[in-house]
């Protein structure tokens, strides 16, 4: 890890955005298993000191799950803390972006990173490999939707709908493996 880089990492919906302190640096990219794959890469080579998520009730969990498994240093923030460090320290909500408040709150708070036992680590590397053979596959079957003959699109529309279940409980079970996890505590 390379101490000194501090990261703050603020999941919204639809996209992904880290701030890292002291240097300054930001990067975006979308919430799905694309962006946070791209966001995972970029931080693995800034090999930070710690990288910071608000816990925001669920939504940030696929993100946590696949960080996880590169084995970043990763810490769960409570979004009261945020709020009275950005008071403390004279920011408003407009003064810079929600990455960039938690960077700074990296920085000088520095919060512990706890580590994931490796049978939870091993399990979430495994759910997510699943997770994106399934993908990979819908996409695959989503390419063949127009076929003519109306049996063979019936087959492949009932396909497409079981891997999609099948994708989202993988997620469910990603989800529910990051919030029994020792980084979730």
């Amino acid at each position: 890890m390379n101490a000194g880089i501090f990261v703050g990492l603020d999941v919204g919906r639809s996209s992904l955005q880290a701030a890292a302190r002291p240097a300054g640096q930001q990067w975006f990219a979308n919430t799905d298993d694309a962006g946070v794959c791209e966001i995972a890469t970029v931080l693995t080579s800034v090999q930070p000191e710690i990288i910071v998520l608000e816990a925001q009730g669920g939504v940030e969990l696929p993100v946590a799950g696949t960080l996880a498994t590169t084995g970043l240093p990763l810490a769960f923030v409570s979004r009261r803390n945020v709020r009275e460090f950005a008071r403390s320290v004279g920011q408003g909500r407009a003064d810079r972006s929600h990455a960039e408040l938690l960077a700074h709150f990296a920085e000088l708070v520095r919060p512990e990173a706890r580590p994931i036992p490796a049978s939870v680590l091993e399990q979430l590397q495994v759910l997510k490999a699943r997770q994106r053979e399934i993908m990979s596959i819908l996409a695959l079957e989503r390419s063949r939707l127009n076929v003519e003959v109306a049996p063979v699109q019936r087959n492949i529309r009932n396909h497409i709908y079981f891997l999609e279940r099948s994708v989202a409980s993988l997620t469910e079970d990603i989800n529910q493996t990051v919030r029994s996890s020792s980084i979730w505590r």
